[in-house]
């Protein structure tokens, strides 16, 4: 059974101290996610949305319950193990971009395939921009790239080591209706070319619609999953 799923949460629970008492983030939950499959985590701002997102990319631990990422059960890895399970299988997009600005596009897309020891790390990335429409601005910094510009960069980045899996939190949340949009269908077109499985956390309908699954958290609780 667990071999159709590429991530699945049992049972996740998270709790924080707060100075006035113990604060439950997420409360109980459970589901998995297919192979190849997109998934929307939809909910409003403190529902714990992105505490998820984190959970299931091993960036947090939960209080109880355990996450199963390709096969590998999170709990049983230390923080090394863990990036060491993200820089393999995993690939990230956020709402801030986060280029690193004393590097230029082309040098942004290289890193990741650098650091997994890539054969041809600056012929991939030169490839990855030019399929992402920015073959034109490969020596430039991203102070001189539009916000559309630079998320298409961090789309590059993450999908030019091949994960399996890319996690997406508010990804066109920067960006205008217009040019969200546009990296919208990008980052779409090209998880189904690579058939890779997308799990993001959104607050835009667009992005919602193209998903095959959405999940909705409410308080912490999941509340909704169709």
């Amino acid at each position: 059974m667990e071999n159709n799923f590429i991530i699945r949460a049992e049972h996740l629970i998270k709790r924080v101290e707060s100075p006035e008492n113990l604060l439950t983030i997420l409360n109980d939950i459970s589901f998995s996610i297919a192979h190849s499959e997109a998934l929307a985590i939809i909910g409003a701002s403190g529902s714990g949305k992105s505490t998820l997102l984190g959970l299931l990319a091993g960036l947090d631990t939960p209080t109880s319950g355990r996450v199963i990422l390709d096969g590998v059960d999170l709990q049983t890895l230390d923080e090394d193990g863990r990036a060491r399970l993200r820089s393999d299988r995993v690939g990230f997009v956020f709402q801030s971009f986060h280029l690193l600005p004393n590097l230029t596009a082309l040098e942004n897309v290289m890193l990741p395939l650098e650091l997994g020891g890539h054969s041809q790390p600056r012929e991939a990335a030169l490839a990855e921009l030019e399929a992402v429409g920015l073959g034109h601005r490969t020596g430039h910094y991203p102070n001189q790239l539009s916000g559309g510009e630079q998320q298409r960069v961090a789309i590059a980045r993450a999908f030019a080591p091949r994960p399996p899996i890319l996690f997406a939190d508010e990804p066109t949340g920067n960006l205008d209706g217009k040019t969200g949009a546009k990296v919208s269908d990008l980052l779409f077109a090209m998880k189904r070319e690579h058939g890779t499985t997308l799990v993001l956390v959104t607050h835009d309908k667009a992005l919602t619609k193209h998903c095959d699954r959405t999940l909705a958290l409410d308080n912490g609780r999941l509340v909704t999953s169709h």
